[in-house]
């Protein structure tokens, strides 16, 4: 055979086998277009994913694809750049026969001869609306679950034991403080564990893997900003033992509620039965002695006196109306007693009954801040400063109170800080025990985004009880405090991510801290 014949048939084969591959890829849209851009030939993919029939296209240029009010490169530029380029690619949405829309991936290349001359294109297209739906699809699930997480403060985690490999969600990132984009190593995870906890999630993590037992636990966290947060932590294994999977959620607010529940009943029974006792005793004396005692009678003056005090009493202690309206009646009835003794008697009353008031009145306090918790804003220390000192150069005078305010702004409640503060000086001068008692209280700004204030007094101190409740953050039944005070300061500062310290001074008394983040934390 000639050199000439084999060559045409060589170049008859490989067309033959061209125009088979072709027509045989159906996953792809294949044109042939001439150098104006119109259809020369396609092969059954386009006919499958265009919609069109053979001869409804053939001869047509390529922006019948293109939708009406398409906002990406017309037809006629990608030719251009294509022409100019030699190839051109984009990803587009374009129009099918029956009118719907679908996302596809074009690419369009020049077809030159051998002195350059512009012959025509080819273009391929990729169907990619299914990939971009499952990936649209995908985006709207991860959108639910972030917001979801959002809502619920919850968050999920997987760790493989045996690569050391940990996944976290952004739920879980966003309830220890850690950035989004974060990556941690289980190491740098358990540092974020309380330290009296560790033991509690290393064993129930271990009865996962060894038993296969799923476990929910109540723990501690210490964020990335060194906020103390209560979580609960569900986990379970997977089918081999290795992997360890499962959500955390934050419960702060309901162990504060716990706590907060606690004491307040703690407080509430313990001093209103002590105080009661006090009451009912001295009621008892005054019946006793109204009923036995034969003594010269009562001046009109003396009996009018003493009817009074006890119709305030009376009125004060609206919880023992009972007792006191006997005790009132028998007053009316005594013809002879002794004024001295039944005034001391109804002083301590009184005394014992303004307690219960003033316990009363500290609940109602604390509430009103609990109320107004998340709302938060920039409060400038020295205005609460100024308050102070107008509220207690009026009620102590003969107190001397030291305010250093400086220009220091914090971001809280502005009553919750007022109010912590104000129990704290009055702490520190109802418990003093000198004979010219000094509270200083002053503010600077600390080292990042956090601003001190701190009370200081030259009294007996406070108790270690006291500071070791504070230091953990709880009460027990054997460990618990005296009253609401330093409870109510706790409560007051932590609900704004702030911290309460307390030490001795060197020279006598007590130096409280309140730590509290700037507007810029």
């Amino acid at each position: 055979m000639s050199s000439e014949r084999m060559e045409l048939f060589e170049h008859v084969e490989a067309d033959l086998i061209l125009r088979e591959f072709f027509q045989e890829v159906t996953e792809y849209a294949i044109f042939l277009l001439d150098a104006d851009g119109l259809v020369a030939t396609w092969n059954e993919g386009a006919r499958r994913i265009k919609g069109y029939e053979h001869d409804e296209i053939i001869g047509r240029h390529l922006s019948v694809f293109y939708p009406d009010d398409g906002d990406g490169t017309s037809p006629e530029a990608v030719l251009s750049i294509a022409e100019s380029e030699g190839s051109y690619e984009e990803k587009g949405w374009r129009v099918r026969k029956d009118g719907s829309h679908i996302l596809v991936h074009v690419t369009v290349r020049a077809l030159n001869d051998d002195a350059g001359e512009l012959k025509g294109f080819t273009k391929i297209v990729r169907d990619v609306t299914e990939t971009y739906e499952y990936r649209q699809e995908l985006e709207r699930s991860r959108d639910r679950l972030e917001r979801t997480e959002q809502l619920a403060d919850i968050g999920g985690w997987e760790v493989d034991y045996e690569t050391g490999d940990l996944q976290l969600t952004d739920g879980t990132k966003r309830l220890a403080d850690i950035p989004p984009d974060a990556e941690l190593t289980l190491d740098e995870l358990r540092d974020h564990f309380h330290e009296d906890d560790r033991a509690i999630i290393d064993e129930a993590i271990e009865g996962a893997r060894t038993d296969g037992e799923p476990f929910d636990i109540e723990m501690r966290v210490i964020t990335a900003t060194g906020r103390t947060r209560w979580v609960q932590v569900r986990g379970e294994p997977t089918g081999n033992r290795t992997n360890v999977r499962g959500a955390v959620r934050d419960i702060s607010d309901r162990k504060e509620r716990e706590e907060r529940l606690m004491v307040l009943n703690r407080v509430l029974r313990h001093n209103l039965r002590n105080n009661l006792n006090i009451v009912s005793g001295y009621a008892r004396e005054l019946r006793r002695d109204l009923d036995g005692v034969d003594i010269p009678a009562l001046g009109d003056g003396d009996h009018e006196r003493l009817h009074e005090t006890l119709e305030n009493i009376s009125e004060t202690t609206r919880g023992i109306d009972a007792e006191l309206r006997t005790l009132d009646k028998l007053v009316d009835a005594a013809s002879r007693f002794s004024a001295e003794a039944m005034v001391s008697k109804t002083n301590r009353i009184i005394e014992n009954a303004d307690g219960l008031m003033s316990t009363g009145e500290k609940a109602r306090r604390f509430e009103s801040v609990v109320k107004e918790g998340a709302d938060r804003r920039p409060v400038r220390v020295d205005d609460v400063f100024t308050d102070l000192k107008q509220t207690y150069e009026q009620k102590y005078p003969e107190v001397e109170i030291r305010l250093e305010p400086g220009e220091q702004t914090v971001l809280a409640g502005e009553h919750s800080l007022f109010l912590a503060l104000d129990e704290l000086v009055q702490n520190a001068i109802v418990h003093n025990d000198e004979d010219c008692p000094i509270v200083a209280v002053s503010s600077r700004r600390l080292s990042g985004e956090r601003v001190a204030i701190t009370v200081e007094d030259n009294g007996p101190g406070i108790p270690r009880t006291e500071r070791e409740i504070l230091k953990r953050g709880k009460e027990t039944p054997l460990a618990h405090g005296s009253g609401m005070g330093l409870w109510t300061v706790h409560w007051f500062v932590t609900q704004f991510d702030g911290e309460v310290s307390i030490e001795d001074r060197a020279e006598g008394g007590s130096t409280v801290e309140v730590r509290l983040p700037t507007p810029e934390n």
